[in-house]
């Protein structure tokens, strides 16, 4: 029921918002027409600010698009007005900052607990067997594990994941995944491996998931494959010879 709430509330305050810009493109139109009157001994001019006022309802569409996708990113929003809106982001990306330097630490103290671990390698001699009418032999069986068993589960069990613009070089990734032992060192590792330029991070665990959320600067050219390469890097996890499935 809260959800609906939420989502009742969300959809008239965005409403509203758009509401409001369409009244202050309304207002410059009007504006600028009246002053550029094409009979008006400066009526040369008109077509020079017919172009200005397209430009500027362009601008500020493209503006309000941008606000708008910011706005489904950033979970808590105070007002609908344009300065709220990016106060909350910045508010929100310096929490997330935070707690990447919280995660970076913890994952170190992992990766170095897991060089730490040695290969196990057990070592058992001198078992006997007696068969009938032979002389007694002696077996070496030499097993060794690294506490796994043959048939693996995937690294990362990927639940959802998405890959949303929120600018022209600015693009926000989520990935949701089942909670395992080292999933979070792995999906370091996977996102590692792509080289993006991470401007922040966060990983949220909640019911037994892992909710990582990405704020990263990449080209246009390359957006469009990037949920593609997310999707080969985790899948290079489990791959028998890859480096990072070790």
């Amino acid at each position: 029921m809260d959800n609906l709430d939420d989502e009742y509330n969300f959809y008239w305050e965005t409403k509203r918002f758009f509401e409001n810009e369409e009244l202050d493109n309304w207002a410059l139109d009007e504006a600028l027409s009246s002053y550029y009157d094409s009979s008006s001994p400066e009526g040369a001019t008109t077509s020079n600010a017919a172009k200005n006022i397209v430009m500027e309802r362009n601008r500020r569409k493209k503006l309000n698009e941008r606000l708008y996708a910011l706005r489904s990113v950033v979970p808590n929003i105070t007002k609908m007005d344009k300065a709220s809106i990016i106060k909350d982001a910045i508010d929100y990306i310096q929490e997330l900052q935070d707690q990447e330097r919280r995660i970076e630490v913890e994952i170190s103290e992992l990766e170095t607990g897991r060089r730490d671990r040695p290969l196990v390698n057990e070592v058992v001699d001198d078992v006997m067997t007696v068969p009938v009418s032979r002389p007694s032999k002696k077996k070496r069986v030499i097993k060794s594990f690294d506490g796994g068993n043959d048939m693996r589960s995937p690294s990362i069990d990927v639940l959802e994941l998405r890959v949303s613009e929120v600018g022209e070089k600015t693009s926000v990734i989520t990935i949701t995944c089942n909670k395992k032992a080292d999933t979070m060192v792995k999906l370091c590792e996977a996102f590692e491996s792509l080289h993006l330029k991470v401007v922040a991070a966060n990983i949220t665990s909640f019911s037994g998931r892992l909710l990582k959320t990405l704020f990263v600067e990449i080209d246009e050219n390359e957006s469009a494959q990037l949920k593609e390469r997310i999707e080969l890097a985790i899948a290079e996890l489990d791959a028998p010879h890859s480096p990072m499935s070790f």
